[in-house]
């Protein structure tokens, strides 16, 4: 077993600064694989220490040894024969974000929108994107009222409003909003989580979480891309669905009026 799938298989048993750690790792491989310990401490903000405890728990003597056998994983990864393109890979996501998420969720998650006051998106760095194109594939959607907005200004919430927040990793950025929500427990708005991390810890202040598959570092040359598309896949998803019970709301009128 090779350095990144010792990673995986492990991953679900981390300490929460060693799955900080490893998310890291998935998303900047190359810095973790060519970059000495004092530097990636100084550019990620993890211990020295903590990085050494990380790789003593994955088997490996410390720092040095386990970034000799993860760099040497990635190389045999990308040289490996038969190994899948880029298109490949992310059409293989695609497919799982399709397969994972049910129409049933969907549905549900659409008349819940529909429901509401205003629906708020928000994301942070490259979950901003999925959050932005949200809002734009919306304002085709009459029976929905939405708005993308920044986490560091939200806007004043009620009951009725919904917040749908895209987090890949560990939504550290939305710290400020979470307590400024638990603080107004009788004006709590629906919320709802999407993330690619099943084990994501802000998920209990979360009315749905809604988890989408993404791609190990055997598999993608930027698992941080990977993420995004999976985030616009489930967009496409959702948009598809508010398109289709717009239509059913259109026949339903109709219908009303020849009777």
């Amino acid at each position: 077993m090779n350095a990144i799938e010792l990673m995986d298989s492990k991953s679900s048993s981390f300490t929460k600064t060693d799955r900080a750690i490893y998310e890291s790792v998935r998303r900047l491989p190359d810095r973790f694989a060519t970059q000495s310990l004092t530097e990636i401490s100084q550019h990620t903000d993890y211990s020295k220490s903590a990085l050494t405890r990380f790789a003593q728990r994955l088997g490996y003597d410390g720092f040095v040894e386990f970034q000799y056998h993860f760099a040497r994983s990635l190389q045999e990864a990308q040289e490996r024969d038969g190994a899948p393109t880029s298109a490949e890979s992310y059409g293989q996501l695609l497919k799982a974000v399709e397969e994972q998420v049910s129409s049933h969720v969907l549905s549900d998650l659409v008349k819940r929108m529909e429901a509401c006051r205003h629906v708020y998106l928000m994301g942070y760095n490259l979950s901003r994107v999925p959050a932005e194109e949200l809002d734009v594939a919306l304002r085709f959607t009459p029976h929905i009222l939405a708005s993308y907005v920044q986490p560091d200004f939200p806007p004043r919430l009620c009951s009725e409003d919904m917040v749908i927040v895209y987090s890949a990793v560990s939504g550290g950025s939305y710290g400020a909003f979470m307590r400024e929500v638990r603080n107004s427990a009788a004006n709590k708005p629906f919320m709802v989580l999407v993330t690619t991390n099943f084990k994501h810890p802000l998920r209990r202040n979360f009315d749905q979480v809604i988890v989408l598959p993404t791609l190990s570092l055997s598999t993608a040359s930027s698992v941080v891309l990977s993420d995004t598309f999976a985030f616009l896949m489930f967009n496409d998803m959702l948009t598809e669905a508010s398109c289709a019970d717009h239509e059913r709301h259109d026949k339903d009128a109709e219908t009303d009026e020849t009777n």
